[in-house]
């Protein structure tokens, strides 16, 4: 069995700086909370809340004067203030790349733009992105672009881990609608060469897994780039999903994993797959 790993896999720049950046933190302070789940992956947050960390929904259940992470996928700018007026010591780890978008849809704004955001309208990338201008529309598919209305001057910006292929398709078919229109493709360089390699490599082997958490974005886009590529396709969270079985009928396989996962957990299915 021949066993292709993506050069590209596992924890991006973002997710690596807040992962280090909270453990350094809980030795400091003991006991950090943080507001939603660091990253999207179910065994990255098993291991941090054991380590002591509290994960919290909302502001509002953070009591005063307590130390607050802020995660790498960033918050709307009402977050900061109320933290301010609670005496709430904020760590903030969100994603220079993140907070470029939080400071582009601002200045759109004061610049008289109808701003787009391109991306999943439940994530909390844009969730947190949109509360930086009072004017976001978010734009998930290119089905939705004839809702829009016709707007004078439009600027279109982007989730960071958006599929970028189908952001393409979403930017030609805005120029045909709208004469004035800026766009910034703020999708992650290492997003895109992700997608880029795992298409390249699904097409190439037998068998392709792609490893990540269930409620991970980029890991699901991952997927789904593989499965139109190759149908004999899984996305496994770890080395304990039964599916892995299925190799056993392939010559080459090939992984790719998401943003939020952890070496250690690519290198234990590949010791599995090795030992079948």
């Amino acid at each position: 069995m021949k066993i292709v790993i993506g050069k590209n896999s596992g924890f991006c720049f973002g997710v690596r700086r807040a992962i280090t950046g909270v453990e350094e933190q809980i030795k400091k302070y003991k006991q950090v909370e943080c507001l939603g789940h660091l990253v999207h992956n179910e065994v990255v947050t098993s291991e941090l809340e054991e380590k002591g960390v509290r994960f919290v929904n909302s502001i509002s259940e953070v009591k005063n004067n307590s130390v607050l992470v802020i995660r790498a996928h960033g918050v709307a700018e009402n977050i900061y203030k109320e933290a301010n007026q609670k005496n709430i010591k904020l760590i903030d780890y969100t994603c220079p790349k993140v907070c470029q978008i939080h400071k582009k849809i601002k200045e759109a704004a004061n610049n008289g733009y109808q701003i787009i955001l391109i991306g999943k309208k439940d994530h909390p990338e844009v969730i947190g992105s949109k509360g930086y201008a009072d004017n976001v529309i978010v734009l998930e598919s290119i089905d939705d672009i004839d809702r829009l209305d016709n707007y004078n001057k439009v600027f279109v910006i982007v989730q960071t881990t958006f599929s970028y292929d189908k952001y393409k398709l979403i930017e030609e078919a805005l120029r045909k609608k709208y004469e004035k229109i800026q766009f910034v493709n703020s999708i992650c360089e290492s997003t895109r060469l992700r997608q880029e390699e795992c298409k390249e490599i699904a097409r190439k082997v037998d068998f392709m897994i792609i490893i990540g958490g269930t409620k991970s974005s980029n890991t699901q886009k991952l997927y789904d780039i593989a499965y139109s590529t190759n149908k004999n396709c899984i996305m496994i969270q770890d080395e304990n999903d039964d599916r892995i079985k299925e190799c056993k009928k392939y010559d080459t396989i090939g992984i790719m994993s998401g943003a939020s996962t952890p070496d250690y957990i690519v290198e234990n299915i590949v010791n599995k797959l090795n030992n079948m």
